[in-house]
């Protein structure tokens, strides 16, 4: 009989207080369940080598992106796995939008592949595994990805410590969307830093974003929708003051906030990446989703916030 392993997992969204993490500041991320990726590694004998098939890539793993090639290499050798693999990935998230779709795909991955041996997998395990797959993908990862997506709910992280908090529970739905247009992580991190190194009234706003995430912990405490769409908008603004929103954002929330959504701001390090809006139904959630597509974003998901 061929073995297989299967394995899912979802994406994450920083909820509020990108950019100013990287200065000391809190911030918060939360589970993206509209986001699944799942993984299926089935033992193929009739195959010349292992495969892959993804939504980026299909072919032999030997070809395969490096950091994807690397996680299957390391299952394989530390399995002693001699016969060829079939691994099929599906991911209902793009790569590079700040929705943690490499953290997401390596979780899925491991999952299957711990199947695949039949052996259990602790959480730790499993963090360790990822957080060295994102390490190839993206150099010096913080590892909140990981934490968040493992972890499946929502995280307070400062400073590499990790505090789980409370499941969001809001009366109201999230419109996730995706500009389309992918992020550059380090060069946005380092255009704030400088940014902040030359003007140090920049600070001020760094500052201010981490105030906001404790209100935002606040309003997850206390279910509090109003609050909550309060802060993304004004921390859609110091975000912008710090060079990280685009054209393509600032048209995207003008167009989803005219449809109906009444805060929203960008997710990730900005400059394309993905959008959250806050909406407090969900036909006005389809009506948000609708015209966002129609204006350009290349993806949506509506998020239901718990309440």
């Amino acid at each position: 009989m061929t073995r297989t392993g299967y394995g899912e997992s979802n994406g994450k969204i920083i909820l509020v207080g990108e950019h100013a993490v990287t200065f000391g500041q809190p911030a918060i991320a939360m589970p993206f369940s509209s986001g699944k990726v799942t993984v299926t590694i089935e033992e193929m004998p009739e195959l010349a080598v292992s495969t892959m098939i993804s939504d980026v890539f299909e072919g032999e793993i030997a070809d395969a992106p490096e950091h994807l090639h690397a996680l299957i290499s390391r299952f394989e050798e530390e399995n002693h796995i001699e016969s060829p693999v079939m691994i099929k990935i599906d991911a209902q998230l793009p790569p590079s939008r700040g929705l943690g779709s490499s953290a997401a795909v390596a979780v899925a991955f491991t999952r299957a592949a711990f199947d695949f041996m039949d052996q259990p997998l602790s959480d730790e395990t499993l963090i360790e595994h990822v957080n060295w797959a994102e390490m190839i993908a993206h150099g010096k990862p913080s590892g909140i990805d990981a934490q968040t997506i493992v972890s499946n709910k929502p995280t307070w992280f400062q400073e590499g410590v990790f505090t789980p908090l409370k499941t969001l529970n809001v009366a109201g739905y999230m419109v996730v969307l995706d500009t389309g247009i992918k992020g550059n992580t380090k060069e946005a991190v380092s255009d704030v830093h400088e940014l902040v190194k030359n003007n140090q009234e920049n600070m001020a706003f760094i500052e201010r974003i981490g105030r906001l995430v404790h209100k935002a912990n606040q309003a997850i405490n206390t279910h509090n929708f109003e609050s909550l769409a309060e802060i993304f908008n004004e921390c859609q603004t110091y975000l912008s003051t710090l060079t990280v929103s685009h054209p393509k954002i600032d048209r995207l929330l003008q167009v989803a906030k005219q449809a109906g959504a009444v805060a929203g701001k960008l997710t990730g390090s900005g400059r394309g990446g993905s959008v959250i809006t806050l909406v407090k139904d969900y036909a006005t959630a389809k009506k948000v989703a609708q015209a966002v597509k129609e204006a350009g974003a290349q993806h949506t998901w509506i998020e239901n916030l718990g309440g």
